[in-house]
Order: C-alpha cells, then structure tokens, then sequence
C-alpha cells in the first residue's frame, strides 16, 4: 500500500512502518492539491493563509484514479476542495483537538471571568487600594451558565471540564439526538442565546449556521455575555457584533474570523471587548502524535475492511 503524505519529510519513516505500508512518500505543501493519481492514500493539510481559499483549485488529471482513502489533518472539512470527496473514502481527524481545543475555551473564559489582562500588573504600576479591589470582586465560572452551539467530540470535552466547574449547560444542536451527557440540557437556539454567560460556538459551517449569530440573535443576548469561537468566523455576523460592542454590549473571544488571517489593522484586532488569537486553540504538544495516531489506525482499518474512525464519506 502506497501513501503519500504532507506531514513533515521524516515522517515518512514512521508511516512505511505500518504493518501493509509498502512506502510513504512526502509531498511538498507547495503543491498540496496537485495530488497523484497512482497512490493507495493520501493525507492532506488544508490551506493555510491566502492558500485557504480552495474555490478554484483544478482537480488532478484523472482524479481519483487508484485512491482508495484521503485521510485529512483536521476535524472540520471546508477548507478542502469540493473534488478530494469525490475519492471513494474520507476520513477527518475529527476528536484528535477536542481536547487541546476545550482547554483554549475553558482558558479564555477563566481569563474573562478573572479579568486576567486588567489584573496582571505592569512595570510602574501601583498596587490598588483594597477598597476598589472590594469594589470590584472577580466573576467566578460556578453557577453560570454555558451555552454550546453545537455538541460534537469538542463541545461534549468542554461539558466535562465545564462540569467540574459547577457550571450549567445547555446546548443547541443540528440533530434531533438525545445529549450525550446528563450534565447538559438541550435547548432551541433562542434560549441558549438569551440564558448564556458564555456562549462557545462549536458547531461546523455550513448553509445553516453561516451567519446564524445574527443582530437579532446578538441582541437578545444578556449585556454582559461571553461568546466563544473555535468554530469558523462566519458563523458570527461580524458587522452585528461590531454594532453591539460601539453599544457596549457583549465580549468576544475568538480564536477563528473571516476573513482568516485578520489583514493589518482589522479593527478586531486590539478591541477592547475582544479577544483575538490566531487559530491556535488546537495546537498541543500532543496533536501531531493524535493525528498520526488516527491516520495509523485508518490504514489499519482500511486493510481489515473495517469502519474508518471520523469517516465523511465512503
């Protein structure tokens, strides 16, 4: 079985040591979509930077040809041309980031809730008079209220951290399925927005969440809510919630927007209700060794006729 891969060159000797693996090719990022026709798997990265847009990417010279399997680096699946599905399996690494990407969440609303940025004192400051500490106490994550757009493999490892935090949470979900998890109650989408403290959008892009945080739904939110991003940024109505933060309303913390990368003087950027990190709440130490580890374990299963895990197609 031969796989080509974009994972960094010295990977491919930890690959062609699968059991079934005959060898394991590297393919430059560069060209990243000029995948071949003649290899048994391929593992792609998405697009990253002006390289994310993959509306008019051409698909290959005979396309899918010998492919059995595209193996993809991440768990959502939008940044990949329309074409790579048209291979007979796909598998995501759906659940490999839950877990670094459910500490960034439970992190930024630590940080908002403890006002960490206005707390940390800088060379020069003076320490406060305890009277406008005592004025001002901190927030706590007890007893307020988590709301979850979305409930898959990221939004279930928040719940739990959530949990031992005494928080309540309720979710909005796609399906009609039951919550996996007795601690979270599932709500229609008007009321996680208007009970939330902190609203964590968790739920992939697609025709019907693109946009679905709207004015209306931005404004029925509680003044002081939290919102949370470590989905996509267009899910979030960028010009509404510019409107609610000149009001005074609302606070952001947002590891994703649209556009992705934010240009130079996006007025995101440096926002005093907003909280912008460069689409990293996935990163661990860990991540590399979880994907690899996903992509072995597919081509075992691809040997064994057995179900791939995080398969989208096939």
């Amino acid at each position: 079985m031969r796989v080509v891969h974009q994972f960094a060159p010295p990977m491919s000797a930890m690959i062609a040591s699968v059991p079934g693996v005959t060898s394991a090719d590297h393919m430059p990022l560069e060209r990243r979509w000029d995948l071949p026709v003649d290899a048994d798997v391929v593992f792609v990265l998405h697009g990253e930077g002006d390289n994310r847009d993959v509306g008019g990417i051409p698909r290959p010279a005979g396309w899918p040809g010998s492919v059995k399997l595209v193996q993809i680096a991440s768990s959502g699946i939008d940044d990949y041309p329309e074409w790579l599905f048209e291979a007979p399996m796909v598998a995501s690494a759906a659940g490999t980031t839950a877990k670094p990407i459910a500490e960034y969440a439970m992190a930024v609303m630590l940080a908002h809730a403890k006002r960490l940025a206005e707390m940390t004192m800088q060379a020069g400051d003076i320490w406060p008079p305890r009277e406008a500490l005592m004025a001002r106490p901190l927030a706590t994550l007890e007893g307020r209220t988590l709301g979850l757009l979305g409930l898959g493999q990221i939004a279930c490892q928040l719940a739990r951290y959530a949990a031992a935090f005494d928080m309540k949470i309720i979710a909005t979900r796609r399906s009609d399925a039951p919550s996996p998890d007795a601690n979270v109650r599932l709500v229609p989408l008007a009321e996680l927005a208007a009970r939330a403290d902190h609203l964590v959008i968790a739920a992939p892009i697609g025709d019907s969440t693109r946009g679905l945080i709207d004015a209306g739904l931005l404004r029925s939110m509680k003044a002081d809510a939290h919102i949370v991003n470590i989905a996509r940024g267009a899910i979030i109505d960028e010009a509404a919630l510019k409107a609610e933060f000149e009001a005074g309303r609302l606070w952001a913390s947002l590891d994703v927007t649209e556009p992705e990368p934010l240009p130079a003087g996006h007025w995101l950027i440096g926002h005093p209700r907003a909280r912008v990190t460069p689409h990293m709440s996935w990163s661990s130490t860990e991540t590399p060794r979880r994907i690899f580890e996903r992509l072995g374990e597919n081509l075992r299963r691809l040997q064994a006729g057995d179900p791939l895990i995080g398969q989208v197609k096939g």
